[in-house]
C-alpha cells in the first residue's frame, strides 16, 4: 500500500508547477507577493508545496516556515495565531542578532495583547483594542512567561531589557495601527541575516469560513512587508465559499464577490491541473514500481516518467519499456501491477478527473481486499479481476449490487453478466468503434459502444447502462469466474449506505448535504452545483442517496430522498442507468404514482433504454396506480 500523505519524491510531473513558485519567490523585485497554490482535494498541492518548500531552503539566505491551516482552528483569533507562531519562529532563528530579541518581544507582547482582548477591530485602516480593568495584569503575566522562555534561546539579552519592555501598559497599546505593526515587523527582519521570509501555509481549505478569512487578512494587513513571500495552498471553491459565508451583506453576484475578494489576497495564482489518461496511466505504474523495485532503480524510473524530454510532454512518459530499459526483464507481479495500470487508467482519469488521492485510495483499497484475502488462505484472487468489480463497485454502485444478486443466485457465476461480455464483444468486431480517448461518465463515446437494440432485448435492467456495457467490454472477462471470494471481502460496500460518504470529497459532501437540506434555497443551489463535480463524486452523492432511500419509509414526503435522487440524475444524465436499477429493485407499492410522469424526460422509446426497460417492468405491476401512471407515461417517450 501506500501512504496518503503528501509525498517527497515527484511522482506527477509537478517540476514546472514548484519551479513558478520558485521564479516568485526569488525575484526581490515581486515581494511581498501571495501566491496561491490551488486545486481539488487530493490534487497533490500539499506534495507540491513540501517540494517547493524543500528547495527553498537549500538557500541558506531563505526562512522558511510550514504552517498547517488546522494549527489555526483551535484558536478564537486565527490571526493573532498565526502572528505569533511567525513571530515565535522567527525569535528563535540563529541569524537573528541578540539586539533585536527585544523587538521581537515587542511586537509579541502586542499579538498577545491582541489575543487575549479577542477584539481586533475589523477595519482595513486600523483596530482598537478594549477589554475589562485588569485584563491587562493577565496578559503582562501571559507575556513574561513568553519573554522569559526567549531569554534562554538568547544570553546576550538582559533581564533588564525584558522589564524595559513589559514596563509599558498593555492598556497603551490601544489603537496601535496596522502600520506601526507593519514597520515594526519589516524592522525585526531586517535584522536577521537571511534575505527573504517564505511562509507556507497548507490545509488552509479545511478550515472553518471564519478562519480561512483571518488567516489571509493576517498575513494581507500585517504581515505583508517586503521581503516576505507566502505561500498558501488551498482548493479555490472552498476559500471563494468561505468568503461569502463571511461577507453575506456585500453587494453583487455572490461568485463574483469570492472572486474578487480572492484575486485582492491572492497576487500570483498557480493551479493544479488534473492528471489525463496518460499521466494517470504514469502515476499508477509508478506507484506500483516504488513498491516492487529498489531505490536507485526508482529513481531511474521516476525520473524517465516526470523529467521528461519536451517532445514526449503529450505522450505515455512510463511505459513497460522504460522499466524493462532499467532493469533489464520486466516480470512477475510488477510486470501484472503494469498491466493493470494500463487497463484502469482510463476510466480512474475520467471518473476522478485525474484526482491523484481518489487513484491511491482505490489502489489502496485494492491491496487492503488482497491481503485480507491472503489472511483467509484465499491465495487465487486475481488483482486484476478484482480491480475490474471495484471499478463496478466505486462507480456504478446500483449495478454492483445487483451482480452482486445475480453471482450469489448462481454461485457465483451470473449468466446476465457472460451474456453481456459475449454480446458486446461481439458487437465490437462486427462494428468497431474507434476507442474512445477518456471513459467519461456523459462521453458521447461510450453511448455510442452501446449495442444495437435488436442484439441485447433480454439483458437485465442493471446492465443496459452504457458505461457498464463498456465496462462489462473490458479486460479480463468475467465469464465463467466463480465471484464469490471477491463479493466476500466487499461486503462492507453491500450494506446500507456503503462508503459513498467516505468516498466523496469535501466538495461533493456539502453539495449532498445541500441536497438533503429543508430549505428549497440550499437544495436549487445544490443542485446548480451539480455540474462542477467529478463523475466519481456525482456517483458518489447518488449512492448516498440511494442509501438514504432504502431508509426512507415514505417516498412521497417532502423530505424523502426520492424525489431528489431523481432530480439529481437530472443535472447528471449518465446516472440514468443506475436510477433505473434503483427503483426497479425498490416495493413497487411504495413509488409515488407521479414517478413515470417524472422519468419521461430521462427516456426514450429505444428497447434498450434504461428507462423504458422500467416502464415495462411497471406495466406488469399488481400495484394498478403505478401500471396506469406507467401506461401514460409510455405515450409520452420520444
Amino acid at each position: 500500500m501506500w501512504s496518503d500523505n503528501e509525498a517527497d519524491a515527484d511522482l506527477l510531473g509537478f517540476q514546472h508547477l514548484v519551479a513558478g513558485v520558485l521564479s516568485i519567490v526569488n525575484n526581490d523585485a515581486l515581494l511581498p507577493a501571495t501566491i496561491g497554490v490551488f486545486g481539488d482535494w487530493g490534487s497533490g498541492k500539499s506534495s507540491l508545496l513540501k517540494m517547493a518548500a524543500a528547495d527553498l531552503r537549500k538557500d541558506q539566505e531563505n526562512l522558511v516556515l510550514t504552517f498547517n491551516g488546522w494549527l489555526f482552528e483551535g484558536y478564537g483569533d486565527a490571526k493573532t495565531a498565526l502572528m505569533g507562531n511567525i513571530l515565535d519562529a522567527i525569535a528563535e532563528d540563529k541569524t537573528l542578532v541578540p539586539a533585536a530579541k527585544g523587538l521581537a518581544l515587542k511586537l509579541l507582547r502586542r499579538v498577545n495583547w491582541w489575543r487575549v482582548a479577542g477584539t481586533v477591530a475589523k477595519a482595513g485602516a486600523g483596530f482598537a483594542v478594549a477589554g475589562p480593568a485588569g485584563l491587562g495584569l493577565a496578559v503582562g503575566s501571559d507575556f513574561a512567561t513568553l519573554g522569559k522562555d526567549l531569554l534562554k534561546k538568547a544570553e546576550d539579552f538582559k533581564e533588564e531589557d525584558l522589564s524595559k519592555y513589559l514596563a509599558e501598559s498593555p492598556e497603551h497599546e490601544e489603537r496601535r495601527s496596522v502600520r506601526e505593526f507593519r514597520d515594526d515587523f519589516a524592522k525585526l527582519l531586517s535584522q536577521t541575516k537571511r534575505k527573504r521570509l517564505v511562509v507556507v501555509i497548507d490545509d488552509l481549505d479545511r478550515c472553518l469560513p471564519e478562519t480561512i478569512i483571518e488567516t489571509l487578512e493576517a498575513i494581507k494587513l500585517f504581515l505583508f512587508v517586503d521581503r516576505t513571500a507566502f505561500i498558501i495552498g488551498a482548493d479555490e471553491r472552498l476559500v471563494k465559499y468561505a468568503v461569502r459565508r463571511r461577507f453575506p451583506e456585500l453587494p453583487g453576484e455572490r461568485t463574483e464577490v469570492g472572486r474578487d475578494y480572492l484575486e485582492k489576497l491572492i497576487q500570483f495564482p498557480i493551479r493544479i491541473p488534473p492528471l489525463g489518461r496518460l499521466e494517470t496511466e504514469s502515476y499508477v505504474s509508478l506507484l506500483f514500481a516504488l513498491r516492487s523495485v529498489g531505490a536507485e532503480s526508482f529513481a531511474e524510473m521516476r525520473k524517465a516518467a516526470v523529467e521528461c524530454d519536451p517532445a514526449t510532454l503529450h505522450s505515455l512518459r512510463f511505459t513497460p519499456d522504460v522499466a524493462t530499459k532499467v532493469l533489464g526483464k520486466v516480470e512477475g507481479d510488477f510486470a501484472e501491477d503494469l498491466y493493470l495500470a494500463e487497463r484502469i487508467a482510463p476510466i480512474l482519469a475520467a471518473e476522478t478527473i485525474g484526482n491523484p488521492r481518489q487513484c491511491k485510495r482505490f489502489m489502496n483499497m485494492l491491496s487492503i481486499r488482497l491481503a485480507m484475502a491472503k489472511s483467509r488462505g484465499v491465495t487465487d484472487l486475481k488483482p486484476r479481476v478484482l480491480a475490474k468489480l471495484m471499478l463496478l463497485e466505486y462507480y456504478r454502485t446500483e449495478s454492483f449490487r445487483h451482480l452482486a444478486a445475480a453471482q450469489a443466485e448462481k454461485d457465483g457465476k451470473p449468466q446476465a453478466l457472460a451474456d453481456a461480455e459475449k454480446r458486446s464483444r461481439e458487437e465490437t468486431t462486427t462494428k468497431p468503434h474507434p476507442a474512445p480517448s477518456k471513459v467519461s461518465a456523459v462521453g458521447k463515446a461510450q453511448a455510442a459502444a452501446a449495442p444495437e437494440e435488436e442484439e441485447i432485448p433480454d439483458l437485465p435492467l442493471w446492465l443496459l447502462d452504457p458505461w457498464v456495457i463498456a465496462w462489462a467490454r473490458s479486460e479480463p472477462a468475467l465469464a465463467g469466474v466463480d465471484l464469490r471470494p471477491y463479493f466476500y471481502f466487499s461486503r462492507d460496500t453491500l450494506g446500507p449506505m456503503g462508503q459513498a460518504i467516505q468516498r466523496m470529497t469535501p466538495a461533493a459532501q456539502e453539495v449532498f448535504k445541500k441536497l438533503l437540506s429543508q430549505s428549497d434555497a440550499e437544495r436549487k443551489l445544490g443542485f446548480a452545483r451539480a455540474s462542477t463535480l467529478s463523475p466519481a463524486d456525482a456517483s458518489a452523492v447518488f449512492e448516498a442517496l440511494a442509501g438514504r432511500i432504502r431508509q426512507d419509509d415514505d417516498f412521497g414526503s417532502e423530505s424523502s430522498a426520492f424525489g431528489r435522487a431523481i432530480d439529481w440524475v437530472k443535472e447528471r444524465r449518465e446516472l440514468v442507468g443506475q436510477l433505473a436499477a434503483l427503483l426497479a429493485s425498490v416495493p413497487e407499492d411504495r413509488v409515488p404514482p407521479a414517478t413515470p410522469i417524472k422519468l419521461v424526460e430521462l427516456g426514450s422509446k429505444s428497447a434498450t433504454d434504461p428507462i423504458a426497460k422500467l416502464f415495462a417492468h411497471w406495466q406488469r405491476s399488481s400495484t394498478l396506480a403505478l401500471k396506469n401512471a406507467t401506461e401514460m407515461a409510455m405515450k409520452r417517450l420520444a
